[in-house]
């Protein structure tokens, strides 16, 4: 009866080493299976972009753009542009304080891709994976804005009219990214860098002396008569369609 009983325990703990090591097996296969290279008929050469994050900015422009990518070397170069308004911006003190607001912005950047060839080490060819770039960046706005009037003793009134505001930033950025390839036909650019911007407010028509500020480490305050250098960031990611 002994035996009939160590018999049994034996067996079972046989039985149960072997189902987990068979389940770790499948669990292996299955991690393989989804880490599989996408396969590419050919080389992507062109990538048509969107920017969801860029609606959900300070400034909401819809932003969309392309990347060309010549089959030579490992570089590559984007151009985005977009367009916003105020009016459906989703920030709500900006769209308070300037409800007529209206932004355009262009990117241009180039790009160097590390050499991480995946998935594109088959075909040798350009990898779309990590990525460093140099990005120039303007934005051009139109608000309206009303400055306040010191009449005496730090007493302040709205000026009777509101001035056309003319405001300009511009900036170099050094990013890195990386494209996650979902499939053939849909890539994630995931993007960060920083870099130096200047800024610069002026009424449409009318020259008026400007102040300039000292570096500024946070987004400049739009004034209509300032000027000065900015710790510019950016980051966001792309929806990408591969051609």
């Amino acid at each position: 009866m002994i035996k009939r009983i160590f018999l049994f325990i034996f067996l079972a703990a046989g039985y149960s080493v072997f189902a987990q090591f068979k389940a770790k097996m499948n669990a292996e296969t299955d991690f393989t299976a989804r880490k599989k290279p996408v396969s590419f008929s050919h080389q992507p050469f062109l990538l048509l972009k969107v920017t969801p994050t860029a609606v959900l900015g300070r400034d909401n422009v819809l932003q969309y753009g392309v990347e060309l990518a010549p089959p030579f070397g490992k570089f590559s170069f984007g151009f985005d542009y977009g367009t916003g308004k105020s009016s459906w911006g989703f920030n709500k003190e900006y769209k308070a304080l300037f409800p007529d607001q209206e932004t355009r912005i262009i990117r241009g950047e180039i790009r160097g891709y590390f050499s991480d060839w995946y998935p594109f080490y088959a075909l040798d060819k350009k990898p779309f994976g990590r990525y460093y770039a140099l990005e120039y960046v303007q934005r051009d706005l139109t608000y309206g804005y009303t400055p306040d009037i010191n009449l005496y003793s730090g007493i302040t009134v709205p000026a009777a009219n509101a001035l056309n505001v003319a405001w300009n930033e511009k900036a170099v950025h050094v990013k890195f990214g990386n494209h996650f390839i979902v499939s053939r036909w849909f890539f994630i650019d995931a993007f960060a860098g920083i870099g130096v911007g200047h800024f610069n407010g002026q009424p449409v028509d009318m020259e008026i002396e400007k102040v300039t500020l000292p570096f500024n480490f946070k987004k400049p305050e739009r004034d209509f008569n300032t000027t000065g250098l900015f710790l510019s960031k950016t980051a966001g990611i792309r929806f990408c369609l591969p051609i």
